[in-house]
């Protein structure tokens, strides 16, 4: 008997687990599972009965389960072994964002104990300059930013770049919904 999608995940998910060192997996790993989950969701809509939909949502539920936790154990092992070549080039996608947190939050601590104010500065600065996208749900009137230019006004389902703090506020009382780039991605 053929082992399924949701077997041959699993059995990579234990594994991994159980293994000390990474082990490779074959190249199209998560193009395979993605190709599937995709697959699995079409055939849930095409006029299935109620059964066969709930039985597809939970089998969706535990491909984004296990593939989570196999995505943690690779890239904690990868970090901890040095290893991040070894990893999928997916895999280390997801990495370079946590070695960037690494570094930014090790540094910030640095300055801090070493008195490194300006490195402060720098860091309060370039936060109170980063630009938010995000899709206004209603109208929102005319709003000035910290950087004290004006903004708006904007109506439903516009689309603006405004800087974060405002975004933060406007998303927060439900006026609008941050819009993810392919650079925030």
């Amino acid at each position: 008997m053929a082992e399924t999608t949701l077997e041959y995940l699993k059995r990579r998910l234990d594994l991994e687990g159980q293994s000390e060192p990474l082990l490779p997996l074959p190249s199209d790993f998560y193009s395979r599972l993605s190709a599937y989950s995709q697959k699995l969701k079409r055939s849930a809509v095409s006029g299935s009965s109620e059964v066969s939909v709930r039985l597809t949502a939970t089998q969706a539920k535990m491909i984004e389960s296990m593939v989570s936790q196999l995505l943690k154990i690779r890239t904690r092992k990868a970090m901890l072994q040095n290893a991040l070549l070894q990893l999928l080039p997916e895999e280390r996608y997801v990495c370079s964002a946590e070695q960037k947190f690494q570094r930014r939050f090790q540094t910030l601590v640095e300055a801090v104990s070493a008195g490194q104010p300006s490195f402060v500065e720098f860091a309060h600065l370039t936060e109170s300059q980063r630009s938010v996208t995000v899709k206004f749900i209603k109208h929102v009137n005319e709003l000035v930013g910290l950087d004290m230019r004006r903004y708006g006004p904007f109506e439903a389902e516009d689309i603006a770049s405004i800087p974060a703090a405002s975004a933060d506020i406007l998303i927060a009382g439900g006026d609008a919904v941050e819009v993810y780039t392919r650079d925030d991605v």
